[in-house]
């Protein structure tokens, strides 16, 4: 497989798994209120069991489940979209609009759609959790990305370009990189 085919094929598969991310997202969202109650009550449960396990007494609420599922499912969906970013472009900090705009319109449709499932309802407090997610997943994928670029390139720069304050330390014959004076023998 040559580099381009390699490449072609990795944006190919993190387009689609972020796709089918979304998807997921859509399909939590079309479950009925009382398959979803359902389900946040199996998980609440589920968590009270295993933090009993390490001695905690205290009790987890469903609307607490609710809203850190929310939040993990949109955290999840701020790496993939970080991820799949890189995979078209190096310019990551260029083009963040991309991921927080998809990211702002997936929850915004996503309680829409709610609105028209039996026993759900859309919820702008909601929208501003799954965004709020979606930043904690992003961000920490942002940092982790950027410094891979730098460490492939060397000095940060593009292959092949140089920018001013590149190079480690002042100028050759300055102190600082305030241009006040110049070293003395």
């Amino acid at each position: 497989m040559t580099r381009a085919e390699g490449r072609r094929f990795r944006r190919a598969l993190f387009t689609l798994l972020t796709v089918l991310y979304v998807g997921l997202i859509y399909g939590n969202s079309l479950q009925s209120g009382a398959d979803s109650s359902a389900l946040s009550r199996w998980a609440t449960a589920l968590l009270q069991e295993g933090l009993s396990l390490f001695g905690w007494q205290g009790t987890v609420t469903e609307t607490f489940v609710r809203k850190a599922a929310h939040f993990a499912e949109y955290a999840g969906l701020g790496v993939l979209l970080m991820v799949t970013l890189r995979m078209y472009t190096p310019r990551l900090l260029a083009h963040l609009f991309i991921p927080l705009f998809i990211g702002l319109l997936v929850p915004v449709s996503d309680e829409f759609l709610q609105l028209f499932v039996p026993g759900r309802a859309g919820m702008v407090q909601d929208v501003v959790l799954d965004f709020a997610g979606l930043l904690a997943g992003l961000t920490p994928a942002l940092l982790a990305l950027l410094p891979a670029r730098k460490r492939r390139s060397g000095n940060g720069a593009s292959a092949g370009t140089a920018r001013p304050g590149d190079a480690d330390g002042p100028p050759a014959g300055r102190e600082s990189f305030s241009g006040k004076g110049t070293k003395k023998p």
